[in-house]
């Protein structure tokens, strides 16, 4: 087995007790939102020392890859929209065919498809995930080449693969899961990079730090847009293209934390029947990429706002006068098109925050939900 990451890095503590000083003060005066600001404050630099450590194991596996046919993601959660945004990588640079996997039809009704020809990447933050390990120990044993995506090295996820990429961000302690799935979207970017040789990634991995950076400086604007939405009890997240998992993750920030009915949608499919939800006050959150799907995903737009739809848009790049509108937009420091899902996800990230924390709620923890979930 190949791993890279922290050599002999501890495995996450049952009960989530492991904690360095600075933990043991911040749970005795802990305000809402420490942990999760906090956490959301570490992604820079643990994105670029991903950047620095990831590299050699994932040009392996970039090599191992050229002689699959296709490949199969699986993951749950965040995890999963990370690999939403994988699976457009890998489709629309790497032009490799990729499912998401069922993991129900490994281990509820023990009818795997033939792997035999895959790359399969099992995504997990804590490696803890029963159905996910089950894929992967089906894939190896079909002869597949397999990649763990993990923040845990000593995990039944990390043991099951032949290649494990650890994302070495240090313990994850708020619920909701921020530089551990901004982590793995990076992970699926360089192995792409890795198999494609594509400059538009290398130059948007190089500079991810920046990136990211640039939406942290500007939290204050994120918190204003928040507060717009302060009494919501439903939203729509809309993208489209390799902004579709930035979508899915946000609105799941939005539920998790702020317990908003949001769900997310390609805006193409939104058109599909959901536009007949919008309605006067509605509100509406739009992630605008400056790539080939921006006209239409802007048509949509004014379609909604024309139904009277409160929208708020993420853009990658200033629009010009005739996009923007009255909308009440936030905008990115034009990051490379190909690796704006990952600024994308954590202004999301920030914008759920600050909704939770005005709504009254503590988004370091969640009704009924626990921070490791086994599920078979």
């Amino acid at each position: 087995m190949r791993r890279v990451g922290r050599a002999g890095a501890p495995a996450y503590c049952a009960a989530l007790t492991c904690s360095s000083a600075w933990d043991n003060d911040i749970m005795t005066t802990r305000q809402p939102a420490t942990l999760m600001r906090h956490e959301i404050s570490e992604q820079p630099d643990a994105l670029a020392k991903l950047v620095r450590t990831a590299r050699p194991i994932l040009a392996e596996v970039a090599r191992r890859a050229r002689s699959c046919q296709f490949s199969v993601l699986a993951a749950r959660g965040s995890s999963d929209n990370a690999s939403t945004y994988g699976r457009y990588l890998l489709e629309g640079v790497a032009r490799m065919p990729t499912a998401l996997a069922a993991p129900s039809l490994y281990t509820l009704y023990n009818t795997p498809p033939r792997l035999s020809n895959a790359l399969v990447i099992g995504v997990s933050q804590s490696g803890q995930s029963a159905d996910v390990v089950h894929v992967l120990h089906e894939a190896r044993e079909q002869g597949a080449a397999t990649l763990a995506i993990t923040n845990t090295a000593d995990s039944p996820l990390a043991a099951a693969a032949e290649h494990v990429v650890l994302l070495d961000v240090g313990l994850e302690r708020a619920l909701a899961a921020t530089k551990t799935v901004t982590a793995q979207c990076l992970v699926y970017a360089m192995l792409v990079q890795e198999m494609s040789g594509s400059t538009e990634l290398h130059r948007g991995i190089d500079q991810i730090d920046r990136h990211t950076q640039y939406v942290l400086d500007h939290e204050d604007q994120l918190a204003s847009l928040a507060h717009t939405w302060i009494t919501a009890d439903r939203a729509a997240v809309i993208g489209r293209g390799y902004t579709y998992g930035a979508a899915q993750e946000t609105a799941l920030k939005l539920k998790e934390t702020c317990y908003i009915s949001a769900e997310p949608y390609s805006a193409a499919d939104f058109q599909h029947g959901p536009l007949a939800i919008i309605e006067s006050g509605f509100p509406l959150l739009v992630i605008l990429n400056q790539d080939a799907a921006l006209g239409t995903t802007l048509d949509l737009v004014r379609r909604a706002d024309s139904r009277g739809a409160r929208v708020i848009g993420f853009t990658s790049a200033p629009l010009s006068a005739d996009d923007i509108n009255q909308y009440a937009l936030f905008t990115l420091d034009n990051p490379a098109p190909l690796i704006s899902t990952i600024p994308f996800i954590v202004a999301g990230q920030l914008f759920a925050m600050h909704l939770s924390i005005a709504r009254g709620h503590d988004p370091d923890i969640s009704r009924g939900l626990n921070k490791v979930t086994v599920t078979m």
